[in-house]
């Protein structure tokens, strides 16, 4: 009896480590130079947040900045450039926003230097609401409000350049402005 005892905690723990072990099968972080990240999805930031997307993100002092929202689907990296194409995900895009504005610090960090949001509709952002209704809402009618989403929206499919020395961001972009600031940038990264 105490043998087949014994057998099931063994299996219990094998079981339990096989879980913890496939737990941590994420992409890691892509250092892309100057403090900018590739961050894919991760489990334990959707545990936390509920925002499954990923990103480019400006990380320094204990801080992610979204730089390039939801969904990269291709990007290039070299000393001077980045270079990202963005399949615009609204949904992603939103639970990222409002993280950002209503758990500041807890993981996201908002800089209008980098996500440039309508100044004039965040003024009426009530603090004193600490409800997910509120927020929802309240980061959909901003997003709504923000012409650079709306522009995210209409084309679906952007294109950004990320200049890393300057900290200049060019984007969103369809393809021909893309071409035409790469090409005046003279940047030599091109998606495969």
């Amino acid at each position: 009896m105490e043998r087949k005892s014994h057998n099931k905690y063994f299996y219990l723990n094998y079981f339990v480590f096989l879980f913890l072990l496939s737990c941590n099968e994420n992409e890691k972080d892509i250092n892309l130079g100057n403090n900018f990240y590739y961050i894919p999805f991760q489990e334990i930031i959707f545990d936390v947040t509920a925002f499954g997307g990923n990103g480019i993100y400006q990380c320094k002092n204990n801080e992610k900045i979204p730089v390039i929202l939801p969904d990269i689907e291709e990007y290039k990296y070299n000393s001077e450039f980045i270079i990202a194409k963005q399949n615009f995900n609204f949904e992603e895009s939103t639970r990222l926003i409002e993280n950002m504005l209503f758990m500041p610090k807890l993981y996201f960090t908002y800089n209008k230097k980098f996500i440039n949001l309508n100044e004039n509709f965040l003024e009426k952002l009530d603090k004193t609401e600490q409800n997910s209704i509120y927020s929802e809402k309240f980061t959909i009618g901003l997003l709504k409000n923000t012409s650079v989403f709306e522009k995210m929206r209409i084309n679906k499919e952007n294109y950004y350049i990320i200049e890393k020395k300057a900290l200049k961001i060019y984007g969103p972009l369809s393809i021909s402005e893309f071409k035409k600031t790469k090409q005046n940038l003279n940047i030599n990264l091109n998606f495969d």
